[in-house]
């Protein structure tokens, strides 16, 4: 089974599927990826992590402890 890759890159929205770059392999020139194992998790699977993710960096003290810096908030 192969790792799927979904990656985005800043500056982007991602209303088009043009703004994300997708496939098999990790390109390792983008601001941020998701990799999911190949047939191990449901789409809803995926929709509760992504909801988990963003209520981690909507918490300050979680990020800067995980040793996250961010350029500016927004």
């Amino acid at each position: 089974m192969a790792d799927h890759f979904v990656g985005f890159s800043r500056g982007v929205e991602g209303f088009k599927y043009s703004d994300f770059t997708t496939g098999t392999t990790s390109t390792g020139g983008l601001s941020m990826e998701l990799r999911i194992t190949d047939g191990a998790v449901r789409r809803i699977d995926v929709i509760k992590f992504l909801e988990a993710v963003e209520r981690f960096f909507e918490n300050r003290q979680q990020t800067t402890t995980a040793g996250f810096t961010f350029t500016q908030d927004g």
